[in-house]
């Protein structure tokens, strides 16, 4: 009887989702006073108080950017995800692209790990290891090499304006093997983050030897930009 009564609440919950947002589970801490795992449109979310953090609107626009510009990584190569979040960029290069390079993730947030771990099953994805560190910290004290790095880092619907800044561009820079790539996710939906973003790219092109755009329409009024960088081979 458990059993039959779990499923149809699972069922409902499901259906549900179609309508209306659907509250799985509710985290707080300092950094994300409002952090939900949602069911909406029959998947799972993570979002903050105001915009979605993982496996919503941000993961199809992670995805959309990935068929522009598919990423080339060998199983000897290495990923770093800063802003890891609830793991979407690596599940979908895990899952759609195939790619079995080892993946290093870091999140300043140890509640937003937990919501990965308890409903995101991210263990499944292998090679993975999450760290829990503010990314400044782990760019400015670290030595290791990768050939893609994610920059995906949010606090609620704004960046830290530190993260934008041409010093820690640099500082990125210094992580990347020869070859090696840089995306950064910025969402521009009003003059002033219309404005950080011309600023952004300013700051790009002044640190790397190449440097693309590409405007990523899940939202068509509000836009996400994937900003990337690369260095010479």
């Amino acid at each position: 009887m458990y059993l039959i009564m779990s499923f149809a609440k699972d069922a409902f919950a499901y259906l549900s989702s179609f309508t209306g947002e659907h509250i799985v589970a509710r985290y707080s801490s300092s950094l994300n006073p409002v952090i939900e795992v949602a069911l909406v449109n029959g998947r799972y979310q993570l979002n903050s108080e105001n915009v979605n953090y993982s496996y919503g609107p941000l993961h199809d626009a992670f995805r959309k950017y990935f068929r522009q510009d598919p990423p080339h990584i060998e199983d000897t190569e290495e990923i770093l995800i800063l802003g890891f979040g609830g793991g979407s960029v690596a599940t979908i290069l895990r899952e759609e692209y195939q790619i079995k390079a080892p993946i290093t993730g870091v999140e300043a947030d140890k509640e937003i790990i937990a919501a990965a771990n308890e409903h995101f099953n991210i263990q499944h994805l292998g090679h993975l290891s999450l760290i829990e560190e503010d990314a400044l910290n782990f760019v400015n004290n670290n030595t290791g090499k990768w050939k893609l790095i994610i920059v995906d880092i949010y606090l609620d619907a704004l960046v830290p304006p530190v993260f934008e800044t041409q010093s820690f561009l640099k500082s990125v820079k210094q992580l990347l093997l020869p070859g090696g790539k840089v995306v950064f996710n910025k969402f521009a939906g009003n003059l002033d983050t219309e404005n950080e973003l011309h600023a952004l790219e300013l700051n790009f092109k002044q640190t790397f030897d190449t440097v693309h755009t590409f405007k990523i329409p899940v939202n068509k009024k509000a836009p996400n930009y994937m900003i990337t960088g690369l260095v010479a081979s």
